[in-house]
């Protein structure tokens, strides 16, 4: 009896009227049987690629989500730290101004910047990035409530050394000019009628210096309904000064200023019939007759 191994394949289909036989014997049958076995196997090989193929391409999208959403927070918080950062910046001005011109050597009232330094690091990723931001700007909305904090300080104590305002703004405004109109009621210069005045003007070269009666800080330096361009600035205390008509300004909104220092130029802007200073003070909101103070320094 033959030990040759036979394979016999039957064929069958609907369009065949009967059944073919297709024999396989020796080793041709194994020919067949090696790209059947080879299938399940590439089967398995494109799945495993395909599988490592998904995990490498999406979380590189997720991961593109993740920047661009943590790039927006990143811009919103260094935006906001930029802005408690000068705002740091104007307190410690006025803070030290404050002190140095009142002879305040106290710790306490000490807003010169602190010494800093340390070595580079590394570039931080986008996580560590935005936790430092979130620490820094923790950090600075806290130098903000001890900014504020001396400040309140200072000023318990500048009360009872603050000059009175009569000295404090005694200093002119212009070096020369002519008194046009006075502080109070008179003939409006455009319509005739009877009106409050709420300050002096002064008429002066178009271009001529104008300048701080007193020391302070800005607190309005452009354009204004009525007054053109004009300055105003805190001398604490509830008294503010106006400085209006300019041609230009000098100075900035925050800026801190000194006494006799160059604000603004005469010009003819806003409601004006030529070239002149129009000088206001103010004393809690309500304008007080600027003569007051001027007349001491003559």
């Amino acid at each position: 009896m033959s030990s040759e191994i036979r394979m016999n394949i039957i064929f069958i289909h609907r369009r065949l009227r009967k059944p073919v036989t297709l024999q396989l014997q020796g080793r041709a049958w194994w020919l067949l049987m090696i790209p059947l076995l080879a299938l399940p196997v590439m089967g398995a090989a494109v799945a495993y690629w395909w599988e490592r193929h998904e995990v490498t391409v999406h979380p590189a999208l997720v991961v593109t989500t993740a920047n661009s959403d943590a790039g927006n927070q990143l811009r919103a918080m260094s935006q906001r730290m930029a802005e408690l950062q000068a705002h740091i910046t104007r307190l410690d001005a006025l803070g030290q101004h404050l002190a140095e011109s009142n002879n305040l050597k106290s710790k306490e009232f000490d807003f010169q910047k602190k010494p800093m330094g340390g070595e580079a690091t590394p570039a931080l990723t986008v996580i560590s990035s935005q936790t430092a931001l979130q620490m820094r700007l923790q950090d600075l909305s806290t130098e903000v409530d001890d900014r504020e904090a001396q400040l309140t300080a200072l000023d318990s104590v500048l009360q009872g050394k603050q000059h009175t305002p009569q000295v404090l703004l005694s200093n002119s405004p212009l070096r020369g000019g002519e008194e046009t109109s006075p502080f109070g009621y008179r003939v409006d210069p455009f319509n005739g009628r009877i009106s409050f005045h709420p300050g002096i003007d002064f008429a002066g070269p178009e271009g001529s210096g104008i300048y701080a009666t007193a020391s302070g800080v800005v607190t309005w330096a452009g354009p204004r309904t009525g007054y053109g361009n004009m300055v105003e600035i805190n001398h604490g205390n509830g008294l503010y000064t106006h400085y209006a008509h300019c041609s230009s300004v000098t100075v900035h909104q925050g800026d801190v200023v000194s006494t006799g220092q160059l604000i603004a130029h005469i010009g003819s802007t806003g409601r004006s019939t030529g070239p002149h200073l129009h000088y206001e003070v103010l004393e809690n909101g309500v304008p007080v007759n600027p003569a007051t103070f001027l007349a001491l320094n003559h």
